[in-house]
């Protein structure tokens, strides 16, 4: 074989590794794309929020837990009682609130009641309770019924030394599990599961939202001004 066809079949041979090399590094990058892609394409997680309503089901932008000193909120005792309406709106027909409060406020408690929306003779939205008030317990009492929290480390604290106020500790109430009536069979659903009813709506992304709604009953005795942090937060559960 001639030099000149030697250095052809060395070009050749050249460009078919290097051919080979880049055809199997292109073959474990579109592996590895394809890996990756693979492992992304997973369901984004279920969506679930708390929307403040008025009473008429007007959607707010915020929990207004203020009440009106002169007006019937506060009883000729002292006993501030509230009553606020909020809307869950989830993608899933199962789902649990959770309440997390501190307790400077005298006899704080509170009730949450089952709701719907309802349209009267006039034409007029209303969301009203039903008789049935959502179960559920406190996880963190120092004795059932203290209303007071376990003084555990706080995780915005340095040590429990740090938080002179047994008030500041929060106590956490958790409900049972709701399930929109309707949706799951008997088999599905445990038997300690409370049913509510919820107004199916289509999102914008097709997909079916739950809305159910609940009025939060608060109440407290007002003899001096204090403070305390109110919480509710949702979340779903899966069935």
């Amino acid at each position: 074989m001639s030099s000149m066809n030697k250095k052809i079949v060395t070009v050749i041979l050249s460009l078919a590794i290097s051919f080979l090399l880049f055809g199997g590094l292109t073959y474990a990058w579109m592996s590895r794309r394809a890996a990756m892609s693979t492992l992304l394409k997973i369901q984004p997680p279920d969506t679930i929020a708390i929307i403040p309503t008025t009473d008429d089901g007007s959607e707010l932008t915020m929990l207004d837990l203020d009440f009106h000193e002169n007006s019937s909120d506060k009883n000729e005792d002292g006993i501030v009682t509230i009553f606020r309406p909020v809307c869950i709106r989830s993608s899933e027909p199962v789902h649990r609130l959770e309440i997390v409060h501190t307790t400077n406020l005298n006899d704080l408690s509170f009730n949450i009641y089952s709701a719907q929306k309802t349209i009267d003779s006039n034409n007029d939205v209303l969301i009203t309770a039903n008789k049935t008030i959502l179960s559920g317990e406190y996880k963190n009492e120092t004795a059932e019924g203290s209303k007071l929290a376990k003084q555990e480390v706080l995780e915005n604290y340095g040590s429990t030394s740090d938080v002179a106020d047994v008030h500041a500790y929060p106590l956490y109430w958790i409900a049972v599990n709701c399930v929109t009536n309707g949706v799951l069979s008997d088999s599905e659903i445990s038997e300690n599961w409370q049913k509510v009813t919820s107004v199916q709506e289509i999102g914008a992304d097709q997909k079916i939202n739950y809305n159910t709604y609940y009025i939060l009953e608060i109440s407290w005795k007002e003899t001096s001004k204090e403070t305390d942090l109110f919480y509710i937060m949702a979340q779903n559960v899966a069935h």
